[in-house]
């Protein structure tokens, strides 16, 4: 008697425990927990004191890069004079701010059509879905790369484009659990007490969306990031004077400086790959979090 009531008097354990417990059990996870948080620290603090101390959009165009055993730097000099060291750093901090704003964006945008079309179900989420679904047919990436190519290419534009196009599986997903969660008696007592519909599907239905949201925002987050590196790499980026990791890794297109020139674009490739491998190893373990089936807890 005693050991079922001490299992029935047990609470559900928090998110925030599920989750260091996942990463207790997976050491991928775990490790790129730690090497994510390391990254993003140096990228951050190293762009400051990089953008404080030097400049680094010093220009001096020479037709081939200085290797670091001829130049006196670590990473040696790109086609333009700019010191590759010193480079990365601004470049990954611009990288992940565009991926960070671009992931947040989409994710405020698909929270709400998300949110309310599986609150309402019925003709209203029809209409919304058919509006979705006519949307995703349209071809991303053409449209993209020609309104960049028409368009002003700056930061709020970048963003701006690249969140139109990514909101939908955000809303696809929200409207799912959302079309679950509003057959819950806590949302039908919430009606029959009077309580207005924004005020129960954004204070009561969405914090128990929390953790499927959370867990599409990390891999959401890597996909940004190969978006953005791929779309400048294309050289559909912002250009030289704002220097991302995509434009970095520009140069391996051509086949000389593939071979030759290692130093211009390799760094760049590395750090891409490897905050990508972390971020899906770290979104992996919560998605775990997000699924009782899955999960080790």
């Amino acid at each position: 008697m005693q050991s079922l009531e001490s299992g029935f008097s047990e609470k559900p354990k928090s998110l925030l425990k599920l989750f260091f417990y996942e990463l207790k059990h997976d050491i991928l996870a775990s490790v790129s927990l730690v090497m994510l948080i390391a990254i993003f620290l140096t990228i951050f603090i190293g762009a400051f004191i990089v953008e404080s101390l030097f400049d680094v959009m010093w220009v001096t165009p020479r037709p081939l890069p200085v290797s670091p055993a001829n130049s006196g730097t670590l990473l040696g000099l790109d086609s333009l004079g700019r010191n590759q060291f010193h480079l990365i750093f601004v470049a990954a901090r611009n990288s992940l701010l565009i991926s960070f704003g671009v992931t947040f964006f989409s994710f405020i945008f698909g929270i709400v059509i998300g949110v309310i079309s599986g609150f309402y179900g019925g003709k209203t989420d029809n209409i919304i879905m058919r509006i979705v679904d006519t949307w995703n047919m349209v071809p991303f990436l053409m449209v993209v790369i020609a309104l960049l190519s028409v368009l002003s290419r700056t930061v709020p534009v970048f963003i701006a484009l690249l969140t139109a196009f990514s909101w939908v599986g955000r809303a696809r997903l929200l409207r799912a659990s959302a079309l679950s969660q509003s057959q819950m008696d806590y949302i039908s007592a919430s009606k029959t007490l009077g309580t207005p519909n924004i005020v129960i599907m954004f204070r009561e239905m969405l914090p128990n969306l929390v953790d499927v949201t959370v867990a599409n925002f990390v891999l959401t987050l890597a996909a940004s990031i190969g978006i953005e590196t791929g779309l400048s790499l294309l050289g559909f980026g912002l250009g030289w004077d704002f220097p991302s990791l995509g434009t970095m890794m520009q140069n391996a297109i051509n086949p000389m400086y593939l071979q030759h020139f290692p130093w211009v674009w390799a760094p760049a490739l590395v750090l891409v790959c490897t905050i990508m491998l972390c971020v899906n190893f770290v979104g992996n373990a919560l998605q775990r979090v997000a699924d009782p089936k899955q999960r080790y807890a």
